[in-house]
C-alpha cells in the first residue's frame, strides 16, 4: 500500500482553500460592487428606457401649449418658465436647454418680449427664414428683399421650441452640444453660440441679462405681491 504523503496532501489543500477562498473574495466583491454602484452603460440604459416610456405617456396626454402674456419684465421670465416646462415635457434631458440661457437670449433678442417681431411676428429670438414663400417680417427700415426675413410663428412659445431644435440639430451649435454633455452651466454654454448673433460681445451681453433675471427671480420669491 502507497504510504501517503500527509505534508504535501496539506499543503495542497491549504493552496487550493486559498485559491477558492480569494475566487470568492472577488466574487462577492463584484456582486456588492454591483449591487450598491450599478454599472454606468446598465444604469444608462435602464433610465433612457425609463424615460422613453415617460415621454411615450406625455404624448399621449396631449398637453396644451401655454399662452404667454406678460405687461413688465417678471412676468416674462414667468410666462418663459411656463413655456419651457412644455417643451421639457416632451424632451429626453439630454436635449434640454437651461432655462436661464433662453430666456436670457430671448430677453436681449426682443427686449423682453417687446420689440417688433416679438409682437408682430411672435419670434422671440429673431430667427430667419430665407424664402420669400415663408411667413416673415422685414426690419422697418428694409423695403426690399435682402435674401432673408424675420420668421412668423403662430405663438411666441413657438419660437422657443424652434429655439431649441436648432440648438439641438443644426450644425453651427455642434460645439454648444459636445459642451452641454459635461455642463449646463449657462454661462459657459452661452460662449458656444458665437453663430447664434453677430453683435459683438454677444455671450457677455446674455450674461449680464442671466444674472438680471436671477436678482428678478429672487425679488419674486422673496415677495409674492409682484405680479
Amino acid at each position: 500500500m502507497k504510504k501517503v504523503n500527509w505534508d504535501n496532501l496539506i499543503d495542497k489543500s491549504w493552496y487550493w482553500t486559498k485559491v477558492i477562498f480569494l475566487c470568492s473574495a472577488i466574487i462577492l466583491a463584484a456582486y456588492g460592487y454591483g449591487t450598491f454602484k450599478p454599472n454606468q452603460y446598465a444604469e444608462q440604459k435602464i433610465f433612457k428606457i425609463a424615460e422613453n416610456d415617460y415621454l411615450i405617456k406625455v404624448k399621449k396626454m396631449e398637453l396644451t401649449e401655454p399662452s404667454m402674456e406678460y405687461t413688465n419684465n417678471v412676468q416674462f421670465v414667468r410666462a418663459m418658465h411656463k413655456c419651457i416646462d412644455y417643451i421639457n415635457f416632451t424632451l429626453p434631458h439630454s436635449k434640454r436647454v437651461p432655462f436661464e440661457m433662453i430666456i436670457g437670449q430671448a430677453a436681449l433678442e426682443s427686449g423682453w418680449g417687446s420689440s417688433r417681431f416679438a409682437k408682430k411676428a411672435k419670434n422671440l429670438f429673431g430667427i430667419r427664414v430665407f424664402s420669400k414663400e415663408s411667413a416673415h417680417l422685414l426690419p422697418q427700415v428694409i423695403t426690399e428683399w435682402p435674401g432673408w426675413g424675420v420668421r412668423v410663428f403662430p405663438s411666441k412659445c413657438a419660437s422657443v421650441v424652434e429655439y431649441v431644435r436648432l440648438l439641438n440639430e443644426h450644425q453651427a451649435y455642434k460645439e454648444f452640444r459636445a459642451l452641454r454633455e459635461k455642463t449646463r452651466d449657462p454661462i459657459k454654454l452661452i460662449k458656444k453660440l458665437d453663430n447664434f448673433s453677430t453683435t459683438p460681445d454677444y455671450d457677455k451681453r446674455v450674461i449680464i441679462i442671466i444674472k438680471k433675471i436671477r436678482k428678478l427671480e429672487d425679488t419674486y420669491a422673496s415677495d409674492k405681491t409682484i405680479n
